[in-house]
């Protein structure tokens, strides 16, 4: 025995279902996690009943919950608090919805609240997963519509697969075309490039990969290297792999680096603009080229970051979503005067480090030549580069410059500025990454949490060096990247380029001027409120005649045949189709009259033929019965 084919009514509640989970899903971070799985259980609830026909609430008790709970909602909405408040509203409203057993209007209400709310989750969803939501809703929306014309008319008929079929190709052909067409109105009206209101909730506060608030040594994985892109630059090109800067460490105590000075300063300004989109880092450190001289401009923050003593910059709060920075910088080392912190140096430094700097000192004339000593002295004396970091004996640094000689970017950036600070040279270690790979596909540069480096910058002829002594290498995460990580890469970034570029003071503007404008109306409406009611009157009067003549005195085939039902039914005979009329007024005394206007009707309505002569007779006819 085959399976029982679904009714047009079937198909529509299924679909319907379809609309409330976009609804649901694309809400889901945006309204309250209790309200909405809450909300979410009635909504299941809604469909069980639907599937077992049981129980239903009144129609007018549900309306009554809905009103209240959207007013409680609504109540609480501000301009610091918008979207939550009308999320959990729509998200009741959905569930409500799906408990009322469903007629036409209620689809089409079901339609509207699907839509709101996928326009809703707009305001802070940036990823590609809202782009899937949006594409989702906008094909199942306007199957949906055209379905609910089948629906109208055979609600309860077995589904004709084959006009479904054309059904769904015709409507996902226009929800292309509207699709493409809506990259017109994209392209071609004004955008902002962040939302005013910051609905993101602030996350638990988390790290780069491999940038923390202090460099400790001897634990193993400090640094954690992986794919995952931390920022994008675009405007600029590299000849070498680049230094990102992100902070400045002054002082080394128990075996870690740490900062005891944050003095802020002015900007130098000056040097070559770039821009960057920075992903979500959960903290409140700016990575940017080397050596910054200036943020000219940064969007997805309400904040300017502040500048601090050693060229970084720093947030109040934790970068939450993706930001757009547009930035200077200069390729000539800095130049700012050292501080006394940059030499100091831990009481506990073995004595044997300190043997180690005496004979690099040994004859040295210049800062810059001591630098170079060290920098010869990691080059030539077997160090390699390492990730897996074994048990210390001792002191860490001791123990990597005359045991293992092997070890992580930490461990020869703090071995490299103690020895400076040792032969007097002022010193500082510098964390950040180092590197960015080009992506030809969208013609801009990308860097990993692979890239996670530290270097050291010495004080030398009135200017700061860069000083890295690690051995070149290739992060394991980097051979992970392949052509599809690029294509997809590029897709992402097309996005956030063009769809997530908002600007906060475009977005007040517009809401400002669109205030202003209000304002402006509503003061020339009560100037000239006798105007306004005269008009009111008119226009109201307008509508009421053009609604007559429309659908009352136009002699039109369908006013003929509504003007034929109403007689009939004053007849006590009441029918709405054609032959329905026919097959009820066999025995009528105006049977000819009848049939006369029935079959004008019919030729106006599904036939090429149009007579207007003849239309005008059956409108004599029609007085006649």
């Amino acid at each position: 025995m085959g399976r029982r084919k679904k009714t047009y009514r079937e198909l529509t509640l299924l679909l319907s279902y379809v609309l409330g989970f976009i609804a649901f899903f694309s809400l889901w971070n945006v309204a309250d996690s209790f309200y909405a799985g809450m909300f979410f259980l009635l909504f299941l609830l809604g469909i069980h009943n639907d599937t077992y026909k049981n129980f239903r609430m009144p129609r007018i008790l549900l309306n009554i919950i809905a009103l209240i709970g959207t007013l409680f909602f609504l109540s609480s909405v501000s301009f610091d608090n918008l979207v939550e408040p009308i999320a959990n509203a729509l998200l009741l409203l959905i569930s409500v919805k799906f408990l009322e057993e469903k007629k036409l209007r209620d689809f089409y209400q079901i339609l509207l609240l699907s839509i709101l709310s996928v326009s809703l989750s707009t305001l802070i969803n940036t990823g590609l997963i809202f782009l899937v939501f949006l594409i989702l809703d906008l094909f199942v929306s306007i199957f949906f519509l055209f379905l609910l014309l089948l629906y109208k008319r055979f609600e309860e008929e077995t589904a004709d697969l084959g006009l479904l079929r054309k059904l769904f190709v015709f409507s996902t052909s226009f929800g292309v075309a509207v699709f493409l067409l809506s990259w017109i109105f994209f392209f071609s009206l004004p955008r902002i490039e962040n939302p005013l209101i910051d609905v993101f909730q602030t996350r638990e506060r988390g790290l780069i990969s491999g940038i923390s608030d202090e460099i400790s040594l001897g634990e193993v994985g400090e640094i954690q290297l992986d794919k995952s892109i931390i920022l994008r630059a675009f405007n600029v090109e590299f000849k070498e792999p680049p230094y990102w800067r992100v902070q400045v460490f002054d002082t080394y105590i128990n075996n870690r680096w740490i900062k005891t000075v944050k003095i802020p300063e002015r900007e130098p300004g000056g040097g070559q603009a770039y821009t960057i989109i920075l992903e979500p880092t959960y903290d409140t450190f700016l990575p940017l080229l080397n050596y910054p001289t200036a943020i000219k401009k940064i969007f997805g923050k309400k904040e300017k970051p502040k500048r601090f003593k050693g060229g970084f910059y720093e947030l109040k709060e934790p970068i939450t979503r993706p930001v757009k920075v547009i930035a200077t910088y200069v390729k000539e080392p800095p130049k700012d005067t050292p501080l006394s912190v940059y030499l100091q140096l831990p009481e506990d430094l073995p004595e044997s480090i300190k043997k180690l700097a005496k004979e690099l000192s040994r004859g040295a004339k210049s800062n810059e030549e001591k630098i170079e000593r060290v920098k010869k002295f990691f080059k030539e004396g077997g160090f390699k580069y390492t990730l897996k970091l074994e048990a210390h004996e001792g002191d860490p640094l001791e123990d990597f410059l005359f045991r293992k000689r092997k070890g992580n970017c930490e461990y020869y950036a703090s071995a490299t500025a103690i020895l400076l600070r040792l032969m007097g040279v002022p010193s500082r270690v510098v964390s950040g990454f180092h590197g960015a790979l080009k992506n030809e596909y969208g013609n801009y540069y990308f860097v990993v949490g692979g890239m996670a480096h530290v270097w050291v910058e010495a004080y030398a002829n009135g200017v700061w060096l860069t000083v890295d002594t690690t051995p070149p290498y290739v992060p394991e995460s980097l051979r992970d990247i392949n052509t599809l990580t690029y294509i997809y890469d590029a897709i992402v970034t097309f996005w956030y380029r063009n769809v997530v570029n908002f600007s906060q003071e475009k977005q007040k503007n517009l809401i400002i001027k669109t205030k202003e404008f209000g304002e402006y109306l509503i003061s020339i409406l009560r100037r000239h409120s006798e105007y306004v009611i005269l008009g009111s009157i008119l226009l109201i009067l307008s509508g009421l005649i053009l609604y007559l003549y429309l659908y009352e005195l136009r002699k039109t085939p369908e006013n003929l045949f509504k003007k034929l039902k109403k007689k009939l039914k004053h007849h006590g005979i009441e029918a709405e189709l054609p032959e329905e009329i026919l097959n009820k007024t066999v025995q009528h005394p105006k049977r000819k009259y009848i049939e006369f206007i029935v079959r004008t009707y019919e030729r106006w309505k599904y036939s090429p033929i149009k007579d207007k002569e003849e239309l005008k007779e059956a409108y004599k006819v029609l007085k006649k019965i």
